[in-house]
Order: structure tokens, then sequence, then C-alpha cells
């Protein structure tokens, strides 16, 4: 549980199927997934007491944003359900950040409030000799039943992430504090999904 009125409050209790990450004073780490995917369809739910700040990072490389957002009137790209920026830090000062994609329209809910994801990302692909041949996409993003992302482009990794190369595969990363209901322990709702062309 957690009150709405409190920043970063949370009541745990024990239960099934349900990842916790906790802010603390230190030893803070990211949740990585023990294993590592290409294509992939997350479907999840999520709550964040307010003023929290997390984000999940497909292959570990490119985020979206999970935070208190709610009531926020021109969402950013920090903030639910945002694409993060890249980061280049050898940029002027206030322009290092670039390339990052706000929703389409602010679907949060209060904080202490279950909320609905639904993500489908596409992973980059690579010909035989690790030449890119196609950027990763965040194909389809669905927030609490509204599309905030349709067919994103993602030209690189972007700001915070585990690594600054691409790969075909590569784990999910969860930052920061807010909880996960899953329905399947370490499945996740992740479906793989086969392109077809």
């Amino acid at each position: 549980m957690s009150d709405y009125e409190v920043e970063q409050n949370i009541t745990l209790q024990n239960g099934k199927g349900v990842l916790v990450n906790l802010l603390e004073e230190s030893g803070n780490e990211n949740l990585f997934t023990s294993w590592d995917h290409g294509d992939l369809e997350l479907d999840l739910e999520f709550m964040m007491p307010k003023g929290s700040n997390s984000g999940i990072y497909f292959q570990g490389r490119y985020e979206i944003q999970l935070l208190d957002s709610w009531k926020v009137e021109s969402p950013r790209h920090s903030d639910c359900g945002g694409i993060y920026q890249r980061w280049d830090s050898t940029a002027r000062e206030g322009e290092e950040g670039y390339q990052g994609r706000p929703p389409a329209i602010n679907a949060c809910k209060a904080p202490g409030l279950w909320q609905h994801l639904y993500v489908k990302f596409i992973a980059p692909k690579f010909d035989i000799e690790g030449n890119k041949l196609s950027s990763a996409r965040f194909d389809k993003v669905i927030l609490n039943g509204k599309l905030i992302h349709d067919s994103v482009s993602l030209t690189g990794p972007t700001r915070a992430s585990m690594a600054e190369d691409e790969v075909p595969k590569g784990p999910l990363m969860f930052q920061g504090l807010f909880l996960l209901q899953l329905e399947f322990l370490l499945q996740v709702y992740l479906l793989p999904f086969l392109l077809l062309h």
C-alpha cells in the first residue's frame, strides 16, 4: 500500500509474484532479469508511491520512464511512459540530452494506485558481421489503456543504461522505487513474438 499524500511512502506485506525495489540511503542496485531478450511483449502492473522515480530498460539499454506524473498537464520524456533521452556529455551545457520522447498524453494514475503498462519492443537487428541493419523500436506502448507511443525508433541506448553498445539480446533492467505485480513469477507476462515479413 502507499499513501498518495506522503513522499515515497510504501507499506509492504508478504505476497506472491510481486517484486519490490526499495530506495534506500545506500546499497541501491538495479534489478536485472537472469535471461536476455530480443523482440518482446511486456504486460505488467506497477505502483508508484508519491514522488517516486524509476524505469524499465529493455535489453538494459532503452528506457520507458516510470515516474509519479499524476496531474502533469504537459508530459515530457522524463514523465511516466516517456522514452528517456539519450545523453552526450561532450555537448554544450544544457544541450547534453537529446532524442527523448514524451508520451502522447499523460495517462498516469494517482500515486499508490496500480497501473497497467503494455510494451511491444522490437530489438535492433544485425547482419552476420555485427553491422546494424535496423534500430530498436518501441512498436507500441499503452499505459492504462491509452496509446502513448506508436512505432518509435531508437538510434541508441538512453541515458543511465547498463551499456552504450547495441546488441541483439539483453536483460530487462528495473531501476529505482516501485512495485511490479507479476502474474507469472519470472515470466512477467513476457511473450516473445515472431516478426513475419
